[in-house]
């Protein structure tokens, strides 16, 4: 994995206006590399330019982060929403978890960690439908811990779905050339082609235009959709994916008056060429569509979940166990998808 590497300012800053949004940030993985960005992350001005900031994970984990990178960062544990005392380098915490932070092990989180990663969305989640909180921002998860710790989803998004009890959701990643929508997700490749029905495709291109539409202002979004197949199946003789279900989906979403292109193959599509073409393109599965989004600028790209009734974004990194603890993990990630949540619900609202 790339090092990451960002300085750190601890400038003077301008007072926080107190209209800005608050933005739950769950800690995520004890062992990774949450703690540490986050740590860094609000010992800077760009995050309280966009939002008043609440984070939801552990105090011990957290100071033993600010202590590691020798941060001048105060933490305050909180039960209620402060009224005031928002700025870089002050954190308001509230401590969901008490994990004995001397006994954990970078890149290797036990059933107490995936227990306490569990918790943190949950709380968060409870805090958005009590409205205290705005929007929420995740920080990255070890799924197979959270399914040891009796929480049985592929990844966030799918539990996101679960307490938020809404029958369907999608991925979508915000990169700095490409809008993409995920048909499948957390998926091994080899179940792929099971999940790549007319009725799913057709309900991911819906959720796409909608949330076109409610987030970014776009009345008729332009969606190109992708094969899943080399060369669109080559007519059968590559896959039959295409002419059973891509197709039939693409050609109800334009008989529903939306316009929906394609399928493109994959291996041509993401081109300059196509990019002022097209408002957001549905790829058929995981690597597919985020390889071109990470490729083009990684940092800069966030993850936000669609069919949710709240606002949730996300790194589009994972925990990067190869570097956890050695003091180097780039905050900046984190940063954008914070002041992501916060630009789509000034744009929502």
């Amino acid at each position: 994995m790339t090092v990451f590497n960002h300085p750190i300012s601890l400038s003077p800053y301008l007072p926080i206006d107190p209209k800005l949004p608050i933005i739950g940030i769950t800690m995520g993985d004890p062992t990774g590399i949450g703690p540490e960005i986050i740590v860094k992350a609000l010992s800077m001005e760009e995050s309280f330019q966009a939002c008043r900031p609440i984070l939801f994970g552990d105090q011990e984990v957290l100071l033993t982060a600010i202590r590691r990178e020798n941060l001048l960062t105060q933490l305050q544990v909180i039960e209620e929403l402060p009224e005031e005392g928002y700025r870089p380098g002050k954190l308001f915490l509230v401590s969901v978890s008490k994990l004995d932070a001397k006994s954990l092990e970078f890149g290797k989180p036990d059933r107490k960690c995936g227990e306490a990663m569990g918790s943190y969305i949950e709380e968060a989640v409870k805090w958005l439908r009590n409205k205290k909180i705005d929007a929420i921002t995740t920080c990255p998860i070890n799924k197979q811990a959270m399914n040891e710790a009796g929480y049985p989803f592929p990844g966030h998004t799918e539990f996101l779905a679960h307490l938020a009890k809404v029958p369907r959701v999608a991925m979508m990643f915000l990169g700095t050339q490409w809008r993409v929508v995920l048909v499948t997700t957390h998926l091994p490749v080899k179940e792929v082609s099971k999940w790549i029905m007319r009725d799913r495709i057709l309900s991911i291109i819906e959720m796409a235009a909608e949330g076109l539409r409610e987030y970014f202002g776009i009345a008729e979004p332009r969606i190109a959709v992708l094969s899943l197949n080399p060369h669109c199946g080559e007519e059968g003789l590559l896959g039959e994916e295409e002419g059973e279900e891509i197709i039939p989906a693409i050609t109800e979403a334009r008989s529903l008056g939306l316009k929906a292109e394609g399928p493109f193959p994959a291996d041509s599509f993401f081109k300059n060429s196509n990019v002022d073409l097209f408002d957001v393109v549905i790829a058929m599965y995981h690597d597919q569509g985020l390889i071109p989004i990470k490729t083009s600028n990684f940092m800069e790209s966030v993850n936000f979940t669609l069919g949710l009734p709240f606002i949730r974004t996300s790194v589009a990194h994972g925990t990067a166990y190869d570097i956890a603890g050695r003091g180097i993990a780039d905050p900046s990630n984190l940063i954008k998808a914070i002041v992501t949540a916060a630009n789509l619900l000034k744009l929502k609202r």
